[in-house]
C-alpha cells in the first residue's frame, strides 16, 4: 500500500521550518505536478536547488508540508519554471508507480493538501478570503473565524469470502484510470456506522448481505481524499 514506507518515519508535525536548498519543492498546476525527468524516464521531486534562478523567491513564499525522516516537503503556487530542461507536468497517477515508496507517498500526500488549499480558498460562510492558520495546518476565515481543515472522507472496502471465494469486482465508469479488479467500496454517508456502510454498499453494488464483518486495517488513499477502513465479510 502506497502509505508503506519502510523504515522511513512520516513527521506530519505542524510549523514554519526555514526551507533549505535541499529540501523538496512540489508546484501543481492544472491538477498536474511538476517532477523531473531522470534518464530512465521514470521521475522524481525536484529540489529548491534545481531552481537557482528562483530558489529565493520560492524559499520565501512555500508553504511547509511535512518531513520523511530528514527529509522537508514544501508547496508551492507559483513558479516561473515550466516544461523544460527535463521538467515535465505529470498527472497524480503517476504517483501509483513512481519509486523509492516513500516518495510515491509524499507526493501524493501534496496533491491532496494542494486541492484542499485550491478548493477553500473563500470561506463557505461570509465569502472572505482565507488565509493560513498560524498555528495548526488548517485555512482561516480573518473576517468571521471560520475555520476549514483538510478534507479527508471515510470509506469502506471490504473483501467479500465464501469458502475459499472472494468477491471481486470491476468498475464501470470509463473515466477510472484503472480497469483491473477491485474490492468492494464505498464512501460513509452521515448517521452511519463503518458496519451499517459495508452492508448498504456491498448490497448496492453485489445484491448480498453479509455477515460476521471483521475490522482488518486502515490506509489513507490520497487519490480521493479518502481514509479506507478495510473489512472481511462473509
Amino acid at each position: 500500500m502506497i502509505q508503506d514506507i519502510g523504515a522511513h518515519k512520516f513527521d506530519l508535525t505542524y510549523g514554519q521550518p526555514e526551507a533549505q536548498d535541499h529540501d523538496y519543492v512540489l508546484y501543481m498546476k492544472n491538477n498536474q505536478t511538476l517532477l523531473r525527468r531522470k534518464a530512465d524516464s521514470s521521475y522524481e521531486i525536484p529540489c529548491f536547488a534545481d531552481f537557482p534562478n528562483e530558489k529565493a523567491e520560492l524559499k520565501a513564499n512555500a508553504y511547509y508540508l511535512f518531513a520523511i525522516d530528514h527529509m522537508k516537503y514544501y508547496y508551492v503556487t507559483d513558479m516561473k519554471h515550466g516544461e523544460e530542461n527535463g521538467f515535465e507536468f505529470c498527472k497524480t497517477p503517476v504517483f501509483r508507480t513512481m519509486t523509492p515508496m516513500y516518495q510515491a507517498f509524499a507526493g501524493i500526500t501534496a496533491t491532496q493538501i494542494h486541492r484542499w488549499k485550491e478548493s477553500r480558498q473563500y470561506c463557505g460562510r461570509c465569502g472572505r478570503k482565507t488565509e493560513d492558520s498560524k498555528k495548526e495546518r488548517a485555512l482561516v476565515c480573518p473576517n468571521c473565524g471560520q475555520t476549514e481543515y483538510p478534507k479527508i472522507s471515510p470509506a469502506v472496502i471490504v473483501a467479500i469470502t465464501n469458502g475459499d471465494k472472494i468477491v471481486m469486482s470491476r468498475y464501470r465508469v470509463s473515466s477510472n484510470p484503472y480497469r483491473g479488479y477491485a474490492l468492494i467500496a464505498g464512501f460513509v454517508e452521515i448517521g452511519e456506522t463503518f458496519e451499517d456502510t459495508v452492508r448498504r454498499e456491498v448490497m448496492e453494488e453485489v445484491g448480498l448481505k453479509v455477515k460476521n464483518i471483521r475490522y482488518y486495517k486502515s490506509q489513507p488513499w490520497a487519490f480521493s481524499d479518502t481514509e479506507m477502513i478495510g473489512f472481511f465479510a462473509e
